[in-house]
């Protein structure tokens, strides 16, 4: 595979106003915002970006918003992930013709079994000359083992793989699987180092939208070979990470309505959620914000902020 996906690839946040209308000057200076970092391209209607929350239409809108937006269409990686196989087979033919990197695909289906998803795969491959991306998270879909991923990846057409895990097991087999065909990212933040020591090309992160700094730090000493330098940044990230607010952690699961919060702190985009999801309180915002200034004071110093 020429160029393959390496570094931080920041999960785009699908920036909304108070109506829940989505906000596309936001989208943009987010776009502008990331694309002076050195990251390694953008994850495009994730579940960081809500997917699940927007329609047909604003997907669309989304999409056309974001090419025309974006200075390196070819990092991109697009998402085509519907409830409904007809839904992502229908948007898979209405973004075919831009020009962007490849698709990614959660199925949205927690007990489909494993034979089931090979086939829903491949399935796919036969309606896009475009190259499909695994996504996967127990979280959100069926814990798909490394043994389909490596079935998967026969198919000339299925070219990488967003691989969400704590289980350092898995990591380290699914890991393996990355070569010149085939790119393996992680997905996790506070697992960002361990993965790299495993393997992995890099990762995809919601927290690569507000703070891209602190992952690309990482990153850049991993590859350095800094590995004790990368390690305190890494346990100063999760010690970070492990002192934001719980209430808004239970209500919402993603971490969304946090990071939307630092984007708009950076005045970057507005801190709304779309639909049922809240947005932080005045007293989770406080808590946030003395975090930033408590554990990234460098930020805040260089005008980052």
């Amino acid at each position: 595979m020429k160029n393959k996906i390496r570094g931080v690839v920041p999960v785009l946040h699908t920036p909304v106003n108070s109506k829940g209308n989505l906000d596309f000057r936001g989208l943009q200076k987010l776009i502008t915002f990331l694309s002076k970092k050195r990251i390694g391209g953008l994850w495009v209607l994730g579940t960081g970006g809500e997917d699940m929350n927007l329609t047909f239409k604003e997907r669309l809108e989304v999409v056309k918003k974001v090419i025309e937006f974006s200075q390196f269409k070819q990092e991109l990686i697009i998402g085509a992930s519907f409830f409904s196989m007809k839904d992502t087979l229908n948007f898979i033919e209405k973004i075919q013709g831009y020009k962007f990197r490849a698709i990614h695909i959660m199925p949205y289906h927690p007990l489909l079994g494993y034979r089931r998803l090979e086939w829903y795969y491949n399935k796919i491959t036969d309606y896009t000359d475009k190259p499909i991306w695994v996504y996967t998270s127990a979280n959100w879909c069926q814990n798909i083992s490394p043994t389909l991923i490596k079935n998967l990846k026969e198919n000339p057409k299925i070219v990488g793989v967003k691989f969400s895990t704590s289980n350092t097991s898995d990591m380290l087999s699914v890991a393996s699987l990355a070569d010149n065909k085939f790119n393996v990212l992680s997905a996790i933040a506070t697992t960002f180092l361990s993965s790299l020591c495993l393997g992995v090309d890099g990762a995809t992160s919601s927290l690569g939208g507000p703070l891209p700094e602190i992952l690309i730090d990482i990153y850049d000493d991993f590859k350095s070979k800094k590995f004790n330098i990368a390690l305190k940044k890494q346990k100063k990230l999760n010690e970070f990470l492990s002192k934001w607010p719980k209430d808004i952690k239970e209500d919402n699961f993603l971490k969304g309505a946090e990071e939307k919060y630092i984007l708009s702190l950076r005045n970057i985009c507005e801190k709304y959620m779309t639909s049922y999801y809240r947005e932080c309180n005045k007293k989770e915002s406080e808590i946030i914000k003395s975090l930033l200034i408590n554990y990234y004071p460098n930020i805040i110093k260089k005008g980052r902020l």
